[in-house]
């Protein structure tokens, strides 16, 4: 099968053996696969220096043509979503059935060859936790931006906003864009959203966003305070960016007693006093280990989520380095799709 292979920083189509089916797992032909930032974040390192060549690709749908022995609820055909990996199948979390805790967890897309290829294999493939079955309404395309929903689905779930609590989403990815539009689902009446492009800025707007905050422009920070009157600050901030300003940013417009919800991944370790915390008795939660993309279908189904303002770009397998630069570099790109 064919199969974009990172190796020496950029992509080769190349020919590579056709996935081994274990009896837990399924193998699914590839509709399409959605570059996330963890990806991004490898890209741009270059890999792992001495490492082989990796198949990345996480973010995925498509059809069913193999079913392990032990997998039910599943058949050939099936049109899925899936996010997946294997534990050591030794320790104490393992033996309970819970290899997402394991300490020496690899995922599909990282240490388990991923989905930017024509076949991929999902090992541990349980319908109802890390995997769900697409309505015939919701293409292909949708069904690879479940798994960043369902991320955005569980922040959302965990902190369990108010409607009539300020919730403010920093950066606008694909996650944060979702957060976005679940908010407004729920009735939440005040979401501020904060980004630097311009084509995020205008989908936060139609998504649902009260007030839209260009942080290249705007301090975010005074912005948020703007709206949340005489001292009040923001209820919950979602830190969607990853940055050491960021996350600052979130702990200076909580109020006390506020929660933040860390969901962007950190490219680089941030220094930073705990008193911020302890001094204001604010929540802090890490958004991770948990994706539930039953609960993303179930979005897309009901329409809480429009996917399709999220796909912005769509590249043949064979284009993996444009679809990468494109994510990259292009202003107007939020959500890349690859397609086998």
């Amino acid at each position: 099968m064919k199969a974009a292979v990172f190796r020496d920083k950029s992509f080769a189509l190349e020919e590579v053996p056709y996935p081994t089916l274990e009896p837990h797992g399924v193998i699914v032909k590839v509709a399409a696969a959605g570059i996330c930032g963890s990806d991004l974040h490898f890209f741009q390192r270059g890999g792992r220096p001495g490492s082989p060549g990796v198949i990345m690709g996480h973010e995925f749908s498509g059809d069913v043509v193999e079913v392990g022995a032990e997998v039910k609820g599943v058949k050939k055909g099936d049109r899925v979503v899936a996010m997946s990996g294997k534990g050591c199948g030794e320790c104490y979390w393992c033996k309970r059935g819970e290899f997402i805790k394991c300490a020496k967890l690899g995922f599909v897309g990282y240490a388990i060859q991923g989905a930017f290829a024509e076949y991929v294999h999902v090992p541990n493939f349980r319908i109802g936790q890390y995997c769900a079955k697409l309505t015939p309404k919701i293409s292909y395309e949708e069904g690879a931006v479940a798994e960043p929903i369902s991320v955005a689905w569980y922040a959302v779930t965990q902190i369990k906003p108010r409607p009539d609590e300020i919730c403010v989403v920093i950066g606008l990815g694909v996650i944060g864009l979702a957060i976005v539009q679940i908010l407004k689902s729920m009735g939440v009446s005040t979401i501020i959203a904060s980004g630097r492009r311009e084509e995020r800025l205008r989908i936060a707007r139609e998504s649902g966003a009260s007030v839209v905050v260009d942080a290249a422009k705007e301090n975010v920070v005074a912005a948020v305070a703007d709206v949340a009157k005489n001292g009040r600050g923001a209820d919950v901030v979602f830190e969607v960016a990853g940055f050491a300003e960021t996350f600052q940013q979130a702990l200076q417009m909580v109020h006390r007693g506020g929660r933040v919800d860390l969901v962007g991944l950190y490219s680089e370790p941030i220094t930073w006093s705990p008193n911020a915390l302890v001094g204001n008795d604010v929540n802090l939660f890490g958004c991770g280990l948990k994706w539930d993309l039953p609960g993303a279908v179930e979005l897309l189904k009901a329409g809480k989520v429009n996917a399709k303002l999220l796909v912005t770009h769509q590249f043949p397998l064979a284009q993996a380095n444009e679809a990468f630069a494109t994510q990259l570099k292009d202003p107007k790109a939020v959500k890349v799709v690859v397609k086998p």
